[in-house]
């Protein structure tokens, strides 16, 4: 008996991922074009946002907000836009903000106010909150003064014991407690005493599980791998990430690895994509080391290598533009096979893998294109090597029948 398919919700409309799509793509043609201010339609809202965004996270990303065409006469001081990203999840995530944001209110938790929710969860328009970052203020721990780490960790503490306490109370509400989601408050440069903490963004979490959490944990195991990858990621909200602009996907969306697929999925595919320049003789992949990322050379050349250590040009094989790194090792989690190395002043475009299985579990069909892509590319490449073998063994054995399976 086969299964009914349940009616899509609102927010999972496919048409939602296109607009999207659209209203990504032309903030970040304002952005490479050097405009700091544009005006777009979204949902029915004209939308005056000023670029470059405040901070991204992995559901959404926030803008400052100089106008919108809505009547909220309750709107009143700094505003801030919050857009959620392609995914279905991503919207349904910031309809349940709502809720979550009146839960904290009303336990005299300080989040952000929503002014306006999208009903299909595209966008709200929030109150925008000025303050300092966890990460940052744990970057730069040893330049406070005594009383100020004092208070910070006080505080802190304090903050995060009460959160945890609430997740107690409503798992319904859990959310992220990442280093770039709670900011303290501070006034001519100094912070209030008590330290005031604002939750940033209260979208809910529900896998996480805190279990056992403590402050000790949180400040000397939690923090600093998660700034670890931040700085990995480019999610650090005071740095402008090198994101592959416009020109670059418009360049890349030739590649054979982006067959057949819509400039809407190169595009959601590159939006968790960064470029990375390499000089000659830097090493890109290392032989042995576990795959967690692949690359796609945009410019220059690369030279393939085996062995521990094997001198420039031993292996006669170099690589470029077009050309697909490290992807076996990416989807099959096992190590490098090769070394690989830039043979001239190169640009790479690097595929993240977390971001990407994020992807995968939208279960979105851009991803699942790539990886088909991918496929055929290790296929053709297995074909051409069992040529060469044949030849190899016609030129050792001239009398061998050549029968040999392909299939």
């Amino acid at each position: 008996m086969l299964l009914e398919k349940k009616p899509l919700k609102k927010f999972e409309a496919p048409e939602l991922e296109d607009q999207a799509v659209l209203f990504f793509e032309a903030l970040h043609q304002a952005a490479d074009s050097g405009i700091k201010e544009i005006d777009p339609v979204y949902g029915g809202v004209t939308l005056g946002i000023t670029l470059p965004p405040l901070g991204e996270g992995d559901r959404g990303i926030v803008y400052p907000l100089r106008s919108h065409s809505l009547a909220l006469p309750e709107a009143q001081g700094a505003l801030c836009l919050k857009v959620a990203k392609q995914q279905p999840v991503c919207r349904e995530r910031l309809l349940e903000e709502a809720m979550t944001t009146e839960f904290f209110l009303s336990e005299q938790v300080y989040v952000p106010r929503i002014y306006h929710l999208d009903p299909l969860g595209r966008f709200c328009i929030k109150e925008f909150v000025e303050g300092e970052s966890i990460t940052s203020l744990y970057l730069r721990f040893n330049e406070l003064s005594v009383k100020s780490q004092q208070l910070i960790l006080e505080g802190l503490e304090n903050f995060l014991n009460r959160l945890l306490e609430l997740f107690k109370k409503r798992p319904d509400c859990k959310v992220s407690v990442s280093p770039n989601n709670i900011y303290v408050l501070s006034e001519g440069g100094r912070f209030k005493d008590p330290a005031q903490f604002v939750l940033i963004d209260p979208g809910t979490t529900l896998k996480k599980n805190y279990e056992g959490y403590t402050f000790n944990k949180y400040w000397n195991e939690v923090l600093p791998d998660r700034i670890r990858k931040y700085q990995r990621t480019g999610y650090l909200q005071w740095l402008v990430p090198q994101e592959v602009t416009q020109s670059e996907r418009d360049e890349a969306k030739e590649f054979e690895i982006f067959h057949d697929l819509k400039p809407a999925e190169i595009f959601l595919l590159l939006k968790t994509a960064k470029t990375i320049e390499f000089e000659p003789e830097e090493i890109i992949l290392r032989e042995g080391a576990i795959g967690e990322n692949f690359y796609l050379i945009l410019e220059g050349e690369v030279e393939v290598r085996r062995g521990h250590y094997s001198k420039p040009g031993s292996w006669h094989m170099r690589i470029g533009r077009g050309s697909v790194l490290g992807e076996m090792a990416f989807l099959l989690h096992v190590p490098r096979s090769m070394t690989v190395v830039a043979a001239t002043p190169c640009k790479l475009i690097e595929i993240d893998q977390d971001l990407f299985n994020e992807l995968l579990e939208s279960n979105l069909t851009a991803p699942y294109k790539l990886i088909k892509n991918i496929s055929v590319i290790l296929a053709e490449r297995l074909f051409q090597l069992t040529l060469k073998h044949e030849k190899l063994l016609e030129a050792h054995d001239p009398d061998a029948s050549g029968e040999t399976a392909h299939g």
